[in-house]
């Protein structure tokens, strides 16, 4: 299990396999979207924690397949701008599919820990479930703090340790090669990341987002669990036929299947 949390952390893998594209990411958000408890989205969420106001420079590090701000366009200020970058091209290039004909955003393939960015130069930085795949949390927080302006905020979503376990304890279930605990966010969590940031910054506090998930459908929940190293490098492409058929079982059962989350969001200022 130690490999696996490396490779969770390792640049190379992370953009050439989990996400050399939008994949894997896209179908674990789907299940969030489509079975979350919470009764307000994700993204309406962050986006009243942004605050957002116009003429506003943003920067998103990691933004993925750039879903933070499609599910909010309706609401972003017309003269503000958004710098959006991830490490990976692909995921870059998917990210821009949508919204390449809007101007207030640009893309960027770029390493979160050595930007092209001049310093003071957002009036927001914006890390989405992302600080726990970088090789060292502490260079990039270096970096986004050089990357802020006077009075300028950080942004930064993550899990906590328990985030997920009863899906760790269905999967150990259904496969004994899946045993043991697959939560990706161990190195920045809702348990250790307001240590990390006092280092950086003066004012910080925890915004908790209040949802579970309660999932009826066997088949999103299989394309989920396979999105996810622990799956993608212990059973590979094998065994997706048995898994829905095994969370089919206990939807049938139990009328769903109930995951409990631990999410949330950091909000640091230097002064």
């Amino acid at each position: 299990m130690s490999d696996l949390f490396q490779l969770q952390n390792d640049p190379a893998y992370l953009s050439s396999n989990q996400y050399y594209d939008s994949g894997n990411l896209s179908a674990r958000i789907l299940i969030h979207q489509k079975f979350s408890t919470g009764t307000l989205p994700w993204y309406d969420f962050i986006f009243d924690l942004a605050r957002i106001k116009p003429g506003m420079k943003v920067l998103e590090i990691g933004c993925g397949s750039s879903a933070l701000w499609r599910g909010t366009m309706n609401r972003l200020p017309e003269s503000t701008f958004f710098a959006l970058t991830d490490l990976s091209h692909g995921m870059a290039q998917d990210g821009k599919k949508g919204l390449k004909e809007d101007r207030r955003f640009g893309f960027l393939a770029m390493n979160s820990m050595e930007t092209c960015f001049e310093p003071e130069s957002f009036d927001l930085v914006v890390a989405n479930h992302m600080l726990y795949h970088v090789p060292s949390v502490r260079e990039v927080l270096g970096e986004v703090t050089r990357l802020m302006k006077p009075g300028a905020v950080f942004m930064a979503a993550t899990n906590g340790p328990e985030h997920m376990i009863d899906l760790d304890l269905l999967q150990e279930k259904f496969s004994k090669k899946l045993a043991g605990r697959h939560g990706m966010s161990s190195r920045f969590n809702l348990v250790n990341g307001e240590k990390q940031l006092r280092e950086f910054f003066n004012y910080i506090e925890l915004h908790i987002y209040p949802s579970d998930l309660w999932v009826t459908d066997a088949a999103l929940l299989t394309s989920y669990s396979y999105s996810t190293p622990v799956v993608i490098e212990n059973l590979g492409d094998k065994g997706k036929a048995e898994m829905t058929a095994f969370y089919k079982r206990r939807i049938n059962h139990y009328g769903g299947i109930m995951i409990r989350k631990e999410t949330g969001v950091y909000i640091a200022r230097l002064s």
